[in-house]
């Protein structure tokens, strides 16, 4: 469905943030999400959540509900007319009617953003990373992967994951950046192997690059499902490890617990826990990482920069304080 005027001309795009209650939207958003639910008086009703590379809005549809639930299909494009409500304090788009879009139609960058960062800067940064790993055997892994041009062309683009943070075009080279460095600089302070943290880090979700796929969602591959991230890039370091002349097996055997314990826990799908300092260093370095981002764009996202919290957050699990040091936003 064409999104042009009667004139032809092509008509601005609503796009998610700047939604408001009232509103009449006639537009196309990707579908992150679509569940067939049940009224409390009986019936179905579809409970969705669409968006833009802006944002998500959770969608309604009380009408229709057989046919539009054929329509809005996670990871696709659909053209939507609905009326846009506030219900709990939270935007909803209350959905009347809605078609699929073509494929050819669709503009993917409209509805997965990209990092805010230059992803050329962003691998010379850790192509230096490498360089400057100091152990022959860490540097020349690190240079066999990263050099490969199918590696480096997934890995600029990937992004860090689906939803819980750094999940934007790019947004897996800015994280494994931001994290090796941190975790460098804190493996320099407790004495340990800043060369086996940073081989690491720069390799501890590799895996993400064959994990998701990105079209106008972020979605996962079917090797993803299947497989998960962290036993794709053990295998794949250790056919590459198996590939070079007498890497050592200790440092071999470091590796690759770094890689299968960086999650942490067993409940959080870690086959393993950390069981050496750079392991637990990793782990910390990525959930810091992870975290604190997650939290800045929380407050960079939807509400005014009077509002002092953000809305709650099903990923951090609370709300967020908007207000930051030295905003003058009065006295404490």
């Amino acid at each position: 469905m064409s999104r042009s005027e009667a004139n032809g001309t092509e008509r601005p795009r609503t796009w998610v943030k700047d939604l408001k209650a009232g509103a009449e939207v006639d537009e196309h958003f990707a579908v992150r999400s679509a569940d067939l639910r049940q009224r409390r008086g009986g019936g179905p009703y579809l409970a969705a959540v669409l968006g833009d590379r802006t944002g998500e809005v959770t969608a309604l549809v009380w009408q229709n509900v057989d046919r539009l639930r054929e329509v809005l299909q996670p990871g696709t494009v659909a053209a939507v007319k609905g009326q846009v409500q506030r219900y709990n304090q939270q935007l909803q788009l209350v959905v009347r009617t809605a078609c699929g879009v073509s494929g050819e139609a669709v503009d993917e960058e409209i509805f997965v953003r990209a990092s805010a960062a230059d992803p050329a800067q962003l691998w010379q940064q850790l192509t230096t990373l490498i360089e400057e790993v100091a152990d022959p055997d860490l540097r020349q892994l690190l240079f066999r992967i990263f050099s490969d041009p199918d590696i480096e062309r997934r890995f600029r683009l990937a992004p860090a994951a689906r939803s819980m943070h750094h999940a934007f075009r790019s947004g897996l080279l800015e994280h494994t950046v931001s994290m090796a460095s941190v975790a460098r600089t804190l493996a320099r302070h407790y004495g340990l192997s800043a060369d086996l943290v940073v081989a690491g880090a720069l390799l501890h979700d590799l895996g993400k690059i064959w994990e998701l796929e990105i079209g106008p969602s972020i979605e996962y591959t079917d090797d993803g499902r299947l497989l998960g991230h962290l036993s794709m890039e053990a295998l794949f370091v250790d056919r590459t490890i198996a590939e070079l002349q007498a890497f050592p097996a200790e440092t071999r055997r470091h590796l690759l617990h770094i890689l299968l314990s960086h999650h942490g826990e067993y409940e959080y799908g870690s086959p393993r826990r950390p069981k050496t300092p750079e392991a637990l260093l990793v782990h910390m370095a990525d959930n810091l990482d992870s975290k604190v981002a997650g939290m800045l764009e929380a407050i960079a996202a939807d509400g005014s920069e009077d509002e002092a919290w953000t809305p709650y957050s099903k990923i951090l699990e609370r709300h967020i304080y908007r207000r930051r040091p030295g905003g003058g936003n009065g006295p404490a």
